[in-house]
């Protein structure tokens, strides 16, 4: 197994978990190098050998397998480079930040998390650089991903439990004019969400944020002088559907292909060659059992 049971229980319990990687000095030297050059240049990442080398390297694969209960997995979404770069001051309260960036990204239901495979996204961020806090390490609200995903489960019609899992992002508290307007997130806890505060989740370099973001999380401000480094990678279990909005949905399916075709021949069926697996999943119609007031 590439993470230990106590990894996947926090995992599981949390809905986030930093864990080491096998990855060498001059491995990650290398690779931070090359998304040096490509968030410089604009390129495509594939593009760069040292870069597609780290990204894969079956550590991932292998990952995505424990984390997902599968005995298969592949490529859901990602593997670009993602920065966060310097903010300028002044810069937010933590309230501010919070309320402002709060979001869940995958909208599932408890039932699909339990199961196995299990019917969720491995949201893999791989840190190339050092992530203390000030770097604008990302905030999340550790254990909110139950008690959410317990709601859906409720409240979500048999017809839209089948069209799970997707990415559909969701807020506490959506203004008018957000994409999932007045589908929301309510609050289910004594403490509102948005009066919570969250954990920043440090790490070292060559570490990994294992995310859960059917749990309420947000981007931050990178408070120092230089950006925050990262690959970032998704995967699906095989045989489970996943959906997408139209616009990611095409995008994924001309870049997949362009990116199978540069891997290593041991490594192209973490990339599918079809994709009876992805369905469209756009924020409409909307689904009214979700919205504000219900």
């Amino acid at each position: 197994m590439a993470l230990s049971e106590s990894e996947l229980r926090q995992y599981e319990e949390q809905g986030a978990v930093t864990v080491d990687s096998p990855f060498t000095t001059a491995e990650l030297d290398r690779a931070e190098a090359a998304w040096d050059r490509l968030t410089a240049s604009g390129r495509p990442f594939y593009e760069e050998p040292d870069y597609l080398d780290v990204f894969q390297h079956p550590y991932f694969e292998e990952v995505a397998m424990d984390l997902l209960r599968a005995d298969a997995v592949h490529l859901w979404w990602g593997v670009s480079p993602h920065g966060r770069s310097p903010a300028k001051a002044p810069f937010g309260s933590v309230r501010d930040q919070w309320a402002g960036g709060c979001h869940t990204d995958i909208q599932a239901t408890w039932d699909d998390f339990q199961a196995t495979p299990r019917r969720m996204r491995a949201e893999l961020w791989f840190w190339l650089n050092d992530v203390p806090e000030h770097r604008g390490a990302m905030r999340i609200l550790p254990g909110s991903h139950r008690p959410i995903m317990e709601y859906w489960n409720r409240v979500l019609t048999p017809e839209h439990k089948a069209m799970l899992p997707r990415v559909h992002g969701v807020r506490p508290g959506p203004k008018e004019g957000a994409p999932a307007y007045p589908e929301h997130v309510p609050d289910l806890t004594d403490s509102p969400w948005l009066e919570q505060e969250p954990t920043p989740m440090v790490a070292r370099r060559g570490q990994m944020l294992i995310l859960c973001s059917s749990g309420l999380h947000s981007a931050w401000q990178n408070e120092d002088t230089v950006p925050r480094k990262a690959m970032l990678s998704a995967y699906a279990a095989a045989g489970v559907s996943c959906g997408l909005p139209n616009g990611q949905r095409d995008a994924l399916m001309d870049f997949f292909p362009k990116l199978r075709r540069k891997l290593r021949p041991d490594r192209t069926h973490i990339v599918p060659e079809d994709f009876d697996w992805l369905f469209e999943s756009n924020y409409e119609p909307k689904w009214p059992e979700t919205f504000i007031g219900t």
